[in-house]
């Protein structure tokens, strides 16, 4: 049985009651615009929308055996427009199961119901599954089973996963997320529940279980994007699903001003340009006093070494005559470091932003930059310890704005520590090789802004 909506089609298999497919009609599955639609569903040995539940001598039941009876009276629908699907069958230890799906024109969501007679009380599980990536679970994202207990968004890694795992609470959503998407079990109100998570014949098994003596169990499921702004609509709890890291409360704000600035621009490129540069004037004073305060360093050096030098066998003494050095010329060795810290949740906010925004997701800069999720690569020539293969034009010109930014930067009187700052571009050009586009922009747009601010501040103390 298959159903269309305006944003998806699903195909619903009788036997087992399991989704078969559910392709997205706004996502691809390749950066190619003919390629086939995105399918939430993977072929595996296991198919989604399982049920399952406890026998009276403890056993653990399915309904995978099932023939189901489908009724359906719509298989198209759009807009305000719903329709229900109704399957019915008995399980091999006579209970009878029936699965109610209501599906909406406009929305990601799913009224589901199921019911259980005949069975001996006990927890109801609603499953979900997907089929393991044999890479693994890639470079800096990870999929698996997920939910939202006690307020705090919980997660398992399943190709990671060597045996099962469980998160009990008040649970407000549970099931499976991958980078970009997820499918998630939503009860009406955080109740006591429980996720389990296993993996079984190469597929990522995500359980929601539902204590209690009644016979059906209801949710809403969600099938689509991490999308904030979808999320958002369906219900607030379920936006945290979007792991913004430990300065959430600083990446979600700046993520919802690069979508702002998007829908004016009509390029995620310039949004990550235009909130980088707003970011450096709102940190421009602290910036500034970083670079005079490192300017000021460089200055005393040569006085500097000369009282290391005259009292190196005198460690108090040292101190003593360094403090006073400091103060003569109103120099704080501190005022340095101070500013750098202050911005670094910033960074991570926004570094966590742009790794999680499913809008960078095949979204084009410009030229050969045709999707700021990937790294970036012209041509397809073979390089050493690059994947996959081309030229990272533009993590090359972040390293070599890195240099021009150290070659600028007063530097402080040790020569190991000038070593190994100037080595800092070489060690980042290659750690940035293989990160997504959109996060070296950032990256290359900060560092111009930088040497553009320390050239001036360089200028004026001249």
């Amino acid at each position: 049985m298959e159903v269309t909506t305006d944003l998806y089609s699903a195909v619903v298999s009788s036997f087992g009651g399991r989704l078969a497919s559910f392709r997205l009609f706004n996502y691809r599955s390749e950066l190619d615009p003919d390629s086939a639609l995105l399918d939430m569903v993977t072929d595996s040995p296991s198919l989604p929308l399982g049920v399952v539940w406890s026998a009276a001598d403890g056993r653990r039941l399915d309904d995978s055996e099932i023939n189901y009876r489908i009724e359906s009276p719509l298989s198209t629908i759009s807009g305000d427009a719903s329709t229900t699907l109704s399957m019915s069958g008995r399980a091999p230890g006579g209970e009878i199961v029936t699965k109610t799906l209501v599906f909406h024109g406009n929305s990601y969501v799913i009224d589901y119901t199921v019911t259980i007679t005949g069975r001996s009380g006990g927890p109801i599980g609603v499953v979900w599954t997907r089929r393991l990536n044999p890479a693994g679970s890639g470079r800096y994202v990870k999929e698996g089973p997920a939910a939202l207990v006690d307020g705090k968004l919980e997660s398992v890694s399943a190709a990671d996963m060597d045996e099962p795992e469980s998160f009990s609470g008040s649970i407000s959503w549970g099931g499976y997320a991958d980078h970009y998407f997820l499918a998630a079990y939503l009860a009406d109100e955080a109740a006591p529940m429980k996720l389990t998570a296993e993996i079984g014949r190469g597929v990522g098994i995500s359980t929601l279980w539902r204590d209690g003596a009644e016979e059906s169990v209801s949710y809403r499921l969600f099938i689509g994007p991490k999308s904030l702004e979808v999320l958002r609509s369906v219900d607030p709890d379920l936006s945290g699903a979007v792991d913004l890291g430990i300065f959430s409360i600083i990446a979600r704000p700046l993520l919802e001003a690069m979508l702002f600035l998007e829908r004016f621009i009509g390029n995620f490129g310039w949004s990550i340009v235009l909130l980088t540069i707003a970011l450096r004037v709102v940190f421009y004073p602290v910036n500034k006093k970083q670079a005079e305060a490192m300017k000021g360093m460089q200055k005393i050096q040569p006085e500097m070494k000369r009282i290391q030098e005259r009292f190196k066998d005198d460690r108090e003494q040292l101190n003593k005559e360094m403090m006073d050095l400091y103060r003569r010329h109103k120099v704080n060795p501190l005022s340095g470091c101070l500013p750098m810290l202050l911005q670094l949740p910033v960074f991570i906010g926004l570094y966590n932003a742009l790794m999680q925004s499913i809008e960078l997701r095949h979204a084009p800069f410009f030229g050969w930059i045709t999707d700021l999720s990937q790294p970036d690569r012209l041509g397809s020539l073979p390089i050493p310890f690059v994947e996959p293969p081309g030229i990272p034009v533009l993590t090359l010109l972040m390293g070599v704005s890195m240099l021009l930014q150290q070659r600028m930067t007063p530097s402080a009187g040790d020569p190991a520590q000038q070593r190994m700052m100037m080595l800092m571009p070489v060690v980042f050009t290659v750690m940035f090789i293989n990160f997504p586009s959109g996060l070296v922009l950032y990256w290359l747009c900060n560092n111009l802004l930088s040497i553009g601010q320390q050239y001036f501040t360089n200028k004026q103390k001249a």
